[in-house]
């Protein structure tokens, strides 16, 4: 059975207004009211966020409202930042938190000989061989090698090795070996958040994949920011926060919060 422990995890929480029972923004004359979390809901999360932009954005704000907010999840230097729509001028502000390190520990199918005991990053990422690669018992060209990828072979990069540049490739479920990153090329360059799906991995009610192989404990990290954002027009307003974790530059999805267990009275 794949167990999951993850620390730090924190609610996606959507600030927003309810109007005739269905309309997400705010206006001067009326009470902002707080909507219920989003529990567990990856698409119900998508959607509240897309019908917020469909009231204030045009097609070319919405992707300039999205691209600023991978450019607020990368940046080291900044924590604000807006912008206009120059067909509906809407205007946005977002907000983002300082990054935190969360750790996960996860059990998955493994191929017999792999050392899954190194550190790693969790990314989840779809990557394709740029030549013939041999698949590696561990990040070291020492390792013996248990397979081959053929050049153009599609693979999932379930982890980066923390501090080398060693990718740890899965097929199918099950854990192969690893490769070095520099002969693998990334299927998705950039992404918009809302088109990014969570991590599979490090969701703790995902179902386990029926695999005859060993299971082995993988340890590693993965990367999380909260962001606020606002938008505004003529007077009306709609207010949204949630938590983004990265799977690599560029490529971030919403964390979905699990619903807590309640405490017996």
């Amino acid at each position: 059975m794949r167990l999951t422990k993850q620390f730090g995890r924190s609610a996606i929480v959507f600030t927003l207004v309810s109007l005739s029972g269905c309309q997400l923004f705010q206006s001067q004359t009326y009470v902002e009211v707080a909507s219920p979390v989003v529990m567990n809901d990856h698409s119900q999360s998508v959607m509240v966020i897309n019908d917020q932009m469909d009231r204030f954005l045009s097609y070319e704000g919405r992707e300039s409202f999205l691209n600023q907010m991978l450019v607020a999840l990368e940046s080291d230097s900044r924590n604000k930042f807006k912008g206009k729509d120059p067909e509906t001028y809407s205007w946005w502000k977002i907000r983002v938190q300082p990054s935190e390190k969360q750790q996960a520990e996860v059990f998955r199918p493994t191929t017999e000989g792999v050392d899954t005991s190194n550190p790693v990053e969790f990314m989840d990422v779809s990557y394709r061989s740029k030549t013939t690669l041999n698949l590696r018992s561990k990040p070291s060209l020492e390792g013996a090698k248990l397979g081959v990828l053929s050049k153009g072979e599609v693979f999932n990069v379930l982890a980066k090795v923390v501090d080398q540049p060693w990718f740890l490739v899965e097929q199918k479920g099950v854990i192969k070996g690893y490769v070095h990153k520099d002969y693998a090329r990334s299927n998705v360059i950039n992404r918009d958040i809302l088109s990014t799906q969570p991590n599979p991995l490090l969701e703790p009610n995902s179902s386990k994949t029926e695999q005859t192989s060993i299971e082995h404990e993988l340890s590693g990290n993965y990367t999380c920011r909260s962001l606020s954002y606002e938008l505004t027009k003529d007077g009306d307003m709609t207010t949204g926060s949630l938590r983004a974790c990265r799977k690599k530059r560029k490529v971030w999805y919403i964390d979905t919060p699990q619903p807590q267990p309640s405490n017996p009275s």
